[in-house]
């Protein structure tokens, strides 16, 4: 979920982040995920972030709140799992430290001392072209043994190393695809679900593309990517993602402000080339309306 924010004062939109919450649950999606890597996490003060996830749980209505959890010390990461479950969430998502370097030993005493006597299940987050750092496959089979570790979000954009995380990892551990571009490949090998971006935009296409699959219509699923992901993902890869979705936003159903610093404000040759990708996108799946 992208993090509204109110232009005048930078702090974040409450009425506008309730909107949008309910905007994205009529949509149809399964899961709501506040504070990652869209909804800017690294730019939020932890009152902000602990904000969000109250705001956003108390509208979930049933479906589930993956709170965004993460930071570069073991003990500021407990604080914000802590904060996540007094506001209601169902599980913490922490991405890979960033910023120093480590090893795969590193990373396996890091996860272990933030899951040890958690409040929340905690789910890994793999990103590694924004963090620096890849968990192994063998690092998460070894992390999956932790009782409060149940599942990964993978944005490493490796479809192979993607089917080798199903394989290595028991049944009940939830492996979610995070780069939407390979969604229906990801479903196909057995992922989870998938944790989409353009699903800011188009909820109702994207939950779509995921039940087709589970019924057994591919060839919906794939025809939902094509109309809706390529396009989203070729708009956006080359301006900053947060920002470019935040407008994406504002043209599907109401403005959610800014982005941040260091995230840019659009110049006008970006915001037309995402005008153009709306467009055609509403057109394809004929969501004209839901503005």
């Amino acid at each position: 979920m992208a993090t509204p924010i109110d232009g005048r004062t930078g702090n974040v939109d409450v009425t506008a982040l309730e909107n949008y919450t309910d905007f994205l649950l009529d949509g149809g999606v399964h899961g709501l995920f506040p504070c990652g890597s869209i909804g800017e996490f690294s730019s939020l003060t932890a009152a902000q972030r602990e904000r969000v996830i109250e705001t956003v749980a108390s509208r979930a209505d049933g479906a589930s709140v993956f709170a965004g959890c993460g930071d570069t010390s073991v003990e500021t990461v407990r604080e914000h799992v802590d904060a996540a479950a007094d506001a209601g969430a169902d599980a913490a998502v922490v991405v890979t430290p960033y910023y120093l370097r480590t090893t795969q030993d590193g990373l396996l005493d890091f996860y272990a001392a933030v899951a040890d006597d958690s409040p929340l299940p905690i789910l890994l987050y793999d990103i590694p072209g924004l963090t620096g750092h890849h968990l192994s496959v063998e690092t998460v089979s070894e992390l999956a043994e932790h009782e409060a570790v149940v599942g990964l979000k993978d944005t490493s954009g490796d479809l192979t190393y993607h089917r080798d995380l199903i394989e290595a990892t028991p049944p009940s551990f939830t492996v979610l695809q995070g780069a939407t571009e390979l969604a229906v490949a990801a479903l196909d090998a057995g992922a989870d679900g998938i944790i989409a971006g353009p699903a800011n935009v188009f909820p109702a296409a994207l939950a779509e593309l995921v039940s087709s699959h589970d019924r057994g219509d591919r060839d919906r699923a794939v025809e939902l990517s094509n109309a809706v992901v390529g396009p989203v993902v070729s708009a956006t890869s080359e301006i900053p993602t947060a920002a470019a979705l935040k407008y994406l936003v504002s043209l599907a159903c109401r403005d959610i402000g800014p982005p941040l610093p260091p995230l840019p404000t659009l110049s006008s040759r970006q915001r037309r080339r995402l005008d153009r990708c709306y467009e055609r996108v509403a057109r394809a799946v004929g969501a004209g309306d839901v503005a």
